[in-house]
């Protein structure tokens, strides 16, 4: 079945088996692509723009992702949880003559909103999507971390700093999809390694640098055996100064652009196609997911089953459609941060509820539509009424409109994933915030005038405002961070950390793929004279320069 996107007006197809999948979820197919779809998801999360504001409770000063203009209140995340409030009295009866997303609008902008959302964590205000934190700063998306700073899906680490996508690490440093590794800086897909710098795609190895697809080595240096001595001399040479670790940069850069990579960074994974997978069965575009079976179009997921098109899901969510932000979710459709809950619908920030549709805001409830408690039976017909209302007007089937995002397009993970521009967001009927945060012009210190080493660094830089190279916003040094910059002989960093985070994500592969085929023509491989054979979906566009391996002949060179 193919359709056009009303979004982009591109079309695309829509397989029998997703069509026996809406059926089964009792839901029409969507009128949006995949890529669309997701946008239309992510614009709901604001994951990194903070605010400095007042709690509409309290009045006490607060951290939050609403600024103080927002329409409807917002508590501190204490009172929130608190019992000082109760969904249900914002309540209202639902008038089968008007739109329903109008309705919806008016709930929503009535019902208090909790400020962030950080559970279980301690001296780690300004983490946002977090979970069991202690001594953390600027940590997105990450759970169970302890003094770790600046970085994005981030778990199970201490003293991660700068790092993305990283688990179960130790004293890291400007690493990207990185697994149980120790003292790594500036690497890239490793695992189970120890002092790595600049080093891509790394197994059980220690001591290297400069190097790729490396397995159960140590001391090398640009794939090459060297002597400790060797190799100490050259880590001191890169961090003598800022200007030659940024020509190590640039060295590093340019060694990736002639790796060897595998089609897809797939570990475990069987039947699947994406990227950044680990332990996926069955998985169509899947991206930075584990432990998936049976899905499509998911990202940013653990655990899913037998769902389709989700984002920021966890705790094995099950026949779930079309949502984003869930904890341990079944039969969950169009939905934002539902919590805990079962057979809900556009509804949003829901937690322990069951059987609720177009509700905002509510605790352990069950039979509910805007708000309001009904008995089971009259839920139930007052639902049918709702959806085939919706149906009648060509809305239901597809996830909230953007125009209900309480957060502009360029404070959200969609614009990061799907970058647009002002205008180009607008026509297409998504939020714009023009004041987001953060100070210009007040920089004590001019960006040429930076120390050059961390051995030049008193403490008195803790009381100087710094301005970022790229984006010329202010930023400061935290006491914690530089305390690390000094342990690890780091000089201070030219961005803020908000442009350190951009340029790490330009290192990763885009949520796209391209039907491709191994470029391998190595003789003493499985296919023998011939060139390999092997085709692929994979993130790695044509146009790349890296020399793209199916994963037979991948394992076979690297191994």
């Amino acid at each position: 079945m193919q359709k056009t996107c009303k979004n982009c007006k591109k079309d695309f197809e829509i397989e029998q088996e997703d069509l026996n999948f809406y059926e089964k979820m009792k839901s029409p197919s969507p009128n949006y692509c995949p890529g669309c779809r997701m946008a239309r998801r992510l614009c709901f999360r604001n994951e990194r723009t903070l605010y400095k504001r007042t709690c509409s409770k309290s009045g006490k000063p607060i951290i939050s992702i609403y600024p103080e203009n927002t329409l409807f209140p917002v508590y501190d995340q204490h009172i929130w949880w608190g019992d000082e409030w109760e969904g249900l009295d914002y309540g209202q009866g639902y008038d089968l003559s008007r739109p329903f997303f109008d309705q919806w609008l008016e709930l929503r902008n009535k019902v208090p909103r909790i400020s962030m959302l950080n559970i279980n964590s301690v001296n780690s205000d300004y983490c946002q999507n977090a979970e069991d934190m202690k001594n953390c700063y600027l940590i997105f998306a990450a759970q169970k971390n302890e003094d770790c700073m600046y970085g994005r899906l981030v778990y199970r680490s201490k003293f991660a700093i700068d790092c993305d996508f990283v688990q179960d690490s130790e004293l890291c440093y400007e690493c990207i999809d990185c697994r149980k590794c120790h003292k790594c800086f500036f690497s890239e897909n490793c695992e189970a390694s120890i002092d790595l710098f600049f080093c891509l795609n790394m197994r059980d190895c220690q001591n290297c640098m400069f190097s790729t697809n490396l397995r159960h080595k140590s001391y090398h240096i640009f794939n090459k055996p060297v002597s400790k001595d060797e190799y100490e001399a050259k880590k001191k040479e890169i961090f003598s100064s800022f200007e030659a670790l940024e020509k190590a940069k640039k060295e590093f850069e340019e060694l990736k652009k002639d790796a060897l990579v595998k089609f897809s960074h797939q570990i475990k994974c069987k039947n699947a196609t994406g990227d950044y997978m680990y332990n996926c069965h069955d998985v169509v575009s899947g991206y930075d997911t584990e432990d998936a079976k049976n899905c499509k179009y998911v990202a940013d997921a653990e655990g899913p089953i037998d769902s389709m098109d989700l984002n920021n899901t966890y705790y094995k969510p099950e026949l779930c459609l079309d949502s984003m932000g869930m904890l341990q979710t079944y039969g969950v459709k169009y939905c934002v941060y539902t919590l805990y809950s079962s057979h809900t619908e556009y509804s949003d920030g829901l937690t322990n509820c069951e059987s609720c549709f177009g509700c905002v805001g509510l605790r352990k409830k069950k039979y509910c539509i805007l708000n309001k408690q009904y008995e089971k039976a009259e839920y139930e017909k007052l639902k049918e009424e709702i959806v085939a209302q919706m149906k009648k007007d060509g809305v239901y089937g597809d996830f909230l409109p953007p125009a209900l995002s309480p957060f502009g397009y360029n404070e959200t993970l969609a614009q990061e994933y799907y970058p647009m521009d002002e205008k180009g967001a607008k026509e297409k009927g998504f939020n714009w915030q023009e004041q987001t945060s953060g100070t210009y012009g007040k920089e004590t210190i001019k960006e040429e005038n930076m120390p050059k080493t961390i051995g030049e660094v008193t403490e008195d830089i803790l009381k100087e405002v710094l301005i970022c190279k790229d984006c010329k916003k202010n930023f400061r040094i935290t006491k914690s961070e530089l305390d690390f910059y000094k342990r690890m002989n780091l000089p201070l960093p030219h961005k803020d950390f908000e442009c350190r985070h951009q340029d790490r994500m330009k290192k990763r592969n885009p949520r796209k793929l391209w039907h491709r085929s191994c470029m391998c023509e190595l003789k003493n491989h499985l296919h023998s004279i011939k060139k390999c054979e092997n085709e692929f979906e994979t993130s790695y566009s044509p146009d790349r320069p890296e020399v793209v391996y199916c994963e037979t002949c991948y394992q076979q060179e690297v191994s």
